[in-house]
This record gives C-alpha cells, structure tokens and sequence, in this order.
C-alpha cells in the first residue's frame, strides 16, 4: 500500500489575513444582534419630550370633545382589543365599542362643553404614559350651567409615533 504524503496545512499572509477578516465579522455580527435586543425603559427616566407630547395630545382630546369632532376624537384612541375604560356613571368595565358608543351618546347628547385638566400629572415609562388629573368641565343644561369635576386617569400608549388612549378611567368628585 502507497502511504499518501500530505503537507502541513500553512497559510500565507493574505490567507491569515481572510480569516482573520472573517473571524471579527463573526465577531461583531454577534456583538451587533446581542445589543439589538430589547430593552427595558428605564424607569426612573424622565422622558421630557414625550411628556410634552403627551399633554398635547390631551389638549387635542378635549377640544375635539368640545367640538364634538368624533372622527378626530376615535384617532387618538387605542381601540381595540385591548382597550377598556371605566366610568362613574358604570360599575361595568366598557371595552372599544361600549366605550366609543357612550362617549359619543354622552357628548353628542350635550352642548356648550368646556374642559380642562386641572392638577396634571404625566409619568412616562417607555412606550406608556400615564396622565392623572382632575377633569374640571361644564356645559349647557334646561336650567343652567351644570359644573363638574372627576378623578381621571389616562393610560397612553405610543402606536406608529403616536401617542393613543389605551385606557380611560374617570371617577366622579362629590361637591
């Protein structure tokens, strides 16, 4: 039997120089997906921005409710399956529909509506923010001025660069 003679395996310089190439784009690929992971926001962040964003996008909410403009009040909604609110005039958590449907019966149904956000509170932790305050509003009745305030909260969430309304919760304040 003819023994087989075989070299040492060596490379020349531009050899080494390929793999060496090759070994730090492995490297870094794998530095590069390990920092593309996902990330908690930090909590304790005070996110000036969005917190001005967010307060914009209260006002828009109260003027469109003042304006009884509902297309342009739904935009700034998060309905959906997620969505829910609680009211004080229901024991009952509302999902989208529900929600929908009695904001508009309930604004449609009055007139000269006036809003603000008094006391406001917005905490933002990442994509969530969250606006507390007292809802100072009144309108038109038969027999006057009606003049109301309620606990609110609002939960947003940012979808698309826009901050939504994901949850609603608005308790009334006994004068």
């Amino acid at each position: 039997m003819k023994q087989l003679e075989t070299e040492p395996l060596t490379l020349n310089s531009k050899g080494t120089l390929a793999v060496r190439r090759m070994a730090s784009a492995l490297v870094v690929a794998l530095l590069a997906a390990g920092c593309a992971a996902p990330r908690t926001a930090n909590l304790q962040a005070d996110y000036p921005e969005e917190r001005a964003q967010i307060e914009r996008r209260l006002h828009e909410v109260l003027v469109a409710a003042e304006n009884k403009d509902f297309d342009r009040l739904d935009s700034y909604h998060f309905y959906g399956p997620k969505f829910t609110k609680f009211t004080g005039s229901s024991s009952e958590r509302l999902d989208a529909n529900a929600g929908r449907q009695g904001e508009h019966d309930g604004l449609g149904a009055i007139n000269g509506l006036k809003m603000r956000a008094e006391a406001l509170k917005i905490d933002v932790f990442g994509h969530v923010g969250i606006a507390t305050f007292i809802l100072d509003y009144t309108f038109d009745s038969s027999g006057g001025t009606v003049h109301r305030k309620e606990r609110s909260t609002l939960v947003f969430v940012k979808e698309r660069g826009a901050w939504k309304i994901a949850h609603e919760h608005l308790s009334p304040i006994k004068p």
